[in-house]
């Protein structure tokens, strides 16, 4: 392979690390503060904070949609080389952002507090602190709207390392957060919403003006060009399907819930959105550093080696969710009973259905969108797509409204189903439009992944439901241990081709020297590396 390509994939593992660094912290920190939050709030209260913020981020299809927009044009234009056009994309997406960040704010104070208002079941006592909470959640997503152009800068450049720093800052100070929740005398739940807007202005503000500091596109400028104003905005247009595809999937869901069960299940609801969120990380995280490097190669024209990249990206996708999510699933009550205090309903059986959903997600993930999304040519795709996707929310609704099944589950593996569905449209799309080989895609992905679970899964399963079926400190710690030898030895065995294997030794080998435990073996870079 070039030398251009090896550099690019060390880059991707480079940055990979600097993200499992960040998404470790977060981890770390959401698993002992949520104890702690629902513990202080309480379930109903804790729901509440739930479902008030989703109403919210119901509204966050139209800035995903600008945001996969920004995300691509910036990283395209980097590809492309071209520094003036990179500035007027940028200075043209701050433009958009504010003035999308702004129609929000109105969505969101007139159907948004009709929603709340009218339609959330919310104890009566409570409704006042569900409008402070509201407010504050409004505040905060203005602040996260305006700032997407920074974060695409960062992500574009590939600066993954200033994630991992700006972590460890949010880290301590959610700590220091939930110590203010007990020490102040005020109502908890207003007081929650409102040191986390503190929050989110704080590390915005940081990033904004890291931005400015490194790179001259962030120096906005007024732009003429209505043309890219047109540009960016119809492409976004069509990303609107899509963001509100996920909106209905995630936060309509959860607005369902409430709607047939109320704030206890939407506490549960949260809990495992924060688990599943926190598992999934390792490979969002895996997908930032991945994604980048598609869309160049499609800049500079380079499909082999984008489609390589996105196949890559999917079963890698998959094994890295599937090493944290077996242990996790394997064990979900015993790891609810030693985090919790109390333990929502349903939280458990949330758990297993959302890690389901979205490892049925990423064999048809992240990858496949950012290559299509790199074409420019997004209309059919997204229309076909999301209407898939939307389709599980009224299709749930009427399950639950008729009485056909009355548990909230229901909600979950109706979602699954048209996961499936949707996944699959998506790669007839990346075939048709880019040329991905169907062939290529069973050989790298579903052999694979096929071949890895049927290794990695019976001897796990044996020591869940033979050796261990009684939950304990041992029966977890055994668990555990078989599910790491076991799928790291199935990755390694099956999943991963010669090519790969050799690049990860190489990568071994160079961090090993670089830690001075021994000289490092000089080959060149003339093979092929990840």
């Amino acid at each position: 392979m070039p030398q251009t390509g090896v550099t690019d994939n060390r880059r991707v593992a480079r940055n990979t690390i600097f993200l499992y660094i960040r998404m470790i912290l977060i981890l770390l920190v959401t698993l002992y503060t949520s104890r702690i939050v629902l513990d202080i709030l309480g379930v109903d209260d804790y729901g509440i904070y739930n479902i008030v913020g989703g109403v919210i981020a119901m509204f966050a299809f139209l800035n995903n949609s600008m945001a996969s927009s920004t995300q691509r044009y910036l990283t395209y234009e980097l590809g492309k080389g071209d520094p003036e056009r990179l500035r007027k994309v940028f200075s043209a997406a701050m433009h958009i952002h504010i003035l999308l960040g702004l129609a929000v704010v109105i969505l969101a104070e007139t159907a948004g507090l009709w929603l709340l208002e009218e339609k959330l079941v919310i104890a009566p006592e409570r409704m006042n602190a569900a409008r402070w909470v509201y407010q504050f959640s409004v505040l905060t997503f203005f602040v996260n709207v305006i700032q997407v152009p920074f974060n695409a800068v960062i992500i574009a450049h590939e600066k993954m390392d200033i994630f991992a720093y700006v972590s460890i800052v949010e880290a301590v100070a959610k700590l220091f957060l939930v110590y203010l929740l007990t020490v102040i005398p005020y109502d908890k739940l207003i007081l929650y919403g409102l040191l986390m807007l503190f929050l989110q202005v704080g590390v915005r503000t940081f990033y904004r003006l890291w931005c400015r500091k490194r790179y001259q596109e962030c120096r906005t400028s007024l732009v003429r060009d209505l043309a890219l104003y047109r540009e960016m905005t119809g492409f976004a247009g069509w990303n609107i399907f899509g963001s509100l595809a996920w909106v209905m999937k995630d936060q309509g869901v959860n607005v369902l819930l409430n709607l047939f069960f109320g704030t206890a299940v939407n506490a549960a609801r949260g809990i495992a959105f924060q688990v599943s969120t926190s598992v999934n990380g390792f490979v969002s995280n895996f997908q930032m550093a991945f994604n980048p490097q598609i869309t160049k190669n499609y800049a500079r024209g380079e499909l082999q080696e984008m489609e390589r990249l996105a196949l890559r990206g999917l079963r890698f996708s998959f094994i890295l969710l599937f090493f944290f999510a077996l242990p996790l699933l394997l064990n979900v009550d015993f790891v609810l009973d030693i985090w919790l205090k109390e333990v929502p309903d349903h939280a458990a059986s949330f758990i297993v259905l959302i890690m389901l959903d979205t490892l049925v997600c990423c064999l048809f993930g992240s990858p496949l969108m950012t290559s299509l999304a790199a074409t420019g040519k997004i209309r059919n795709y997204q229309i076909t797509v999301s209407t898939i996707i939307m389709l599980a929310l009224p299709v749930a609704y009427l399950l639950l409204k008729k009485e056909v099944a009355a548990r909230p589950e229901t909600v979950y593996w109706v979602t699954i189903a048209f996961s499936v569905m949707a996944g699959a449209v998506r790669f007839i799309f990346a075939k048709l439009q880019i040329g991905f080989s169907v062939r290529r895609y069973i050989g790298s992905v579903v052999v694979r992944i096929l071949s890895f679970l049927l290794v990695s899964l019976p001897l796990p399963l044996f020591f869940r439901f033979r050796i261990f079926p009684q939950d304990s400190i041992l029966s977890f710690l055994a668990i555990c241990s078989v599910c790491v030898v076991c799928t790291g030895a199935a990755a390694w065995a099956v999943a991963l081709d010669k090519d790969e294997r050799e690049a990860f030794k190489r990568m071994f080998s160079d961090w090993i020297h670089k830690l001075g435990f021994r000289p490092r073996n000089i080959q060149g870079d003339g093979g092929k590396d990840m």
